[in-house]
């Protein structure tokens, strides 16, 4: 049976080709006044650029046919604008705009014109629960670029193989993928990290290894980063995604819940890095969401001490890299210097902040880029930080879906997995996301992250 979808604004602005992400039997409706918030829509830069494309393209059809019968795009689908109905069906709703009303007043019309069924598409739990109170079906965006958390790129899969191919694998340094069991069932992907298992239930023989785009090979060999030695098998795959170089890995994703080690391994690399000379300087940013939603312009002082605070994460883990490290060097504070603490690498400038609302515009060259919270980045920013990595510079990208304080985003919707899911298979893009077995912050950690 085919449908009728109507977009409201946050829907339509989920890409500049939305209005195609639908099936070709059934009709997308842009409600007239959502043709008015397009036209006005003030929001972040990439987002009126969105806009300006939808308008640009639905101008592109016979405006006179879409407002009668609509017109068929390249999918097949109906594409419709629907103005408010000159007789509005009366709706008593607390709390709803003028816009959101007259929305509402074209799915009942569009309810009584027609068998299919009509259905209201907001990313809003708000509007959705408003609507179904009224008798109108209400869904949330549903976009193969944000799947749902069961569904999102792992970058990492478990196998198995026979003892005498994992033996191989040891011997050879690589192994054709037509020797692991089912090995047709795996969709496979470009630098997906592999743990293969014997078998053979009663053995522990096993092997990590990393798909290349053709066979399987082993992970790099690299001395532990600052020291840092991995404590699981995902943060052995983390280390293999930071160890290659920046012409061959300049785009790292890690994702993973709280305490999995992410900012505290990302760290530990890029400390050793700057040591051996392989870039330049260090950059960190985290957006300026917080659990409870305050806004840097509260914050006092400029806005390096506006920032600060959302970078609490990424120097509590500095402080304790540096005390743990055994090449720390205690500088003697009578004699005009500074004890090396996380706060002294931001003074020196060793380790600079970079403003997520400032980098559009530069290029970053020889610099190791650590975006700490990325699933608080929303989609449309993604493709403005990424496209400043400049020659000689890896981009790591840090984040856990499942802990989103952006409240325009969730834990499908957000900029963490909109990265992942479209450099997944891309030969310069390495990514891993750990399990949940994986933390190695206390027990207490462990079990809040599980049942609170």
């Amino acid at each position: 049976m085919s449908k009728i979808f109507v977009l409201r604004l946050n829907s339509l602005l989920s890409s500049a080709d939305s209005t195609l992400r639908f099936g070709e039997d059934n009709q997308i409706v842009i409600p007239m006044p959502v043709i008015d918030e397009l036209q006005n829509y003030r929001g972040k830069p990439e987002k009126v650029e969105i806009a300006r494309q939808i308008l640009k393209y639905v101008e592109s059809f016979n405006i006179n046919n879409l407002l009668s019968f609509g017109e068929e795009q390249s999918n097949k689908s109906i594409l419709r604008i629907v103005k408010t109905p000159k007789e509005p069906e009366r709706i008593d709703l607390d709390g709803i705009t003028h816009d959101d009303l007259c929305i509402f007043q074209i799915c009942k019309q569009l309810q009584k014109e027609s068998r299919d069924k009509v259905v209201l598409v907001s990313k809003r739990a708000a509007i959705r629960i408003k609507a179904k109170s009224i008798g109108i079906v209400a869904e949330d965006f549903k976009d193969d670029l944000f799947p749902m958390p069961e569904e999102q790129y792992k970058g990492r899969c478990k196998v198995q193989a026979k003892s005498t191919w994992i033996d191989y694998f040891y011997r050879e340094k690589y192994l054709p993928i037509c020797n692991i069991i089912n090995y047709k069932k795996i969709k496979w992907c470009r630098n997906m990290y592999v743990q293969i298992k014997d078998v053979d239930e009663n053995s522990s023989k096993s092997a990590i290894g990393r798909y290349d785009g053709e066979k399987i090979v082993p992970l790099l060999k690299h001395t532990y980063p600052y020291g840092v030695e991995p404590q699981n098998v995902g943060q052995k795959m983390m280390f293999d995604c930071l160890a290659h170089s920046a012409e061959d890995a300049p785009l790292v994703i890690i994702k993973g819940a709280a305490g999995t080690g992410k900012t505290y391994c990302a760290l530990a690399y890029a400390l050793q890095a700057i040591d051996d000379k392989q870039f330049s300087k260090i950059l960190v940013a985290s957006p300026s969401e917080t659990v409870g939603n305050e806004k840097l312009g509260y914050l006092p002082g400029d806005m390096k001490d506006k920032i600060s605070p959302y970078l609490g994460g990424i120097k509590d883990n500095l402080n304790e890299l540096i005390s743990g490290n055994k090449h720390e060097e205690e500088l003697d504070i009578e004699k005009g210097y500074m004890h090396e603490t996380g706060e002294y690498f931001f003074e020196t400038g060793k380790i600079q902040v970079q403003p997520i609302g400032f980098v559009r515009g530069r290029t970053i060259t020889r610099t190791i880029f650590i975006i700490d919270e990325t699933q608080n980045i929303d989609p449309g920013d993604i493709k403005s930080i990424v496209t400043r990595a400049g020659k000689g510079s890896k981009f790591i990208f840090l984040g856990d879906p499942s802990q989103v304080d952006n409240p325009n985003l969730n834990e499908n919707y957000n900029g963490l997995v909109y990265l992942s899911e479209k450099m997944k298979d891309i030969s310069k893009s390495f990514q891993v996301t750990f399990e949940g077995a994986e933390t190695v912050r206390s027990k207490l950690s462990e079990i809040a992250s599980k049942i609170l």
